[in-house]
């Protein structure tokens, strides 16, 4: 079971540029998928997105480019299962441009320090983002995004189940 954490970041120049790298990259996944749709009549996979655009996208972390490739694909998927459904009135299509854009890190780039920082690498050359961590345990995965006053940092971490229900009420 995970259990997702939040910390409250404030707002620094690191975080505003890693946040506009991450929106000129979900800009371009949508610009190019929605050209080749007009122009070709063909849809992109995600693959083949992430080899044109993600790959070696200066910046970010491998991964955290693919993660914005697959939240464009994901919102793409969504449309296109309501409008399949016949419930998507006045629902659009992920298509519009975007400034900032959620950073997110998968485990592989995740570090925490034996002084109590998480390391969140950016890619060979660019300067890690340093967090100072209240929990001793490393997060499996970690998200940065604006929550309308400053950034938040947004962590799942594995847990241990307990046997035990936590409430004393019965459903039935």
């Amino acid at each position: 079971m995970y259990l997702t954490r939040k910390l409250k970041l404030g707002r620094t120049d690191q975080l505003d540029a890693l946040a506009r790298r991450a929106g000129d990259l979900w800009s371009t996944v949508a610009k190019w998928h929605w050209r080749f749709v007009d122009r070709q009549g063909y849809w992109l996979s995600k693959g083949q997105s992430q080899t044109m655009h993600c790959k070696g996208y200066e910046g970010l972390h491998s991964q955290s480019a693919q993660a914005v490739a697959d939240s464009f694909y994901d919102s793409l998927q969504s449309w296109r299962k309501k409008r399949d459904s016949g419930n998507y009135e006045g629902l659009r299509p992920p298509y519009k441009q975007k400034r900032y854009f959620k950073i997110q890190w998968k485990s592989s780039a995740i570090k925490l320090r034996d002084d109590g920082v998480l390391r969140l690498s950016n890619g060979r050359g660019n300067d890690p983002a340093l967090i100072n961590w209240p929990s001793g345990q490393e997060p499996k995965r970690v998200e940065i995004g604006w929550d309308g006053d400053r950034y938040e940092l947004r962590c799942q971490q594995k847990v241990e189940e307990d046997g035990e229900p936590k409430g004393s009420k019965k459903l039935f």
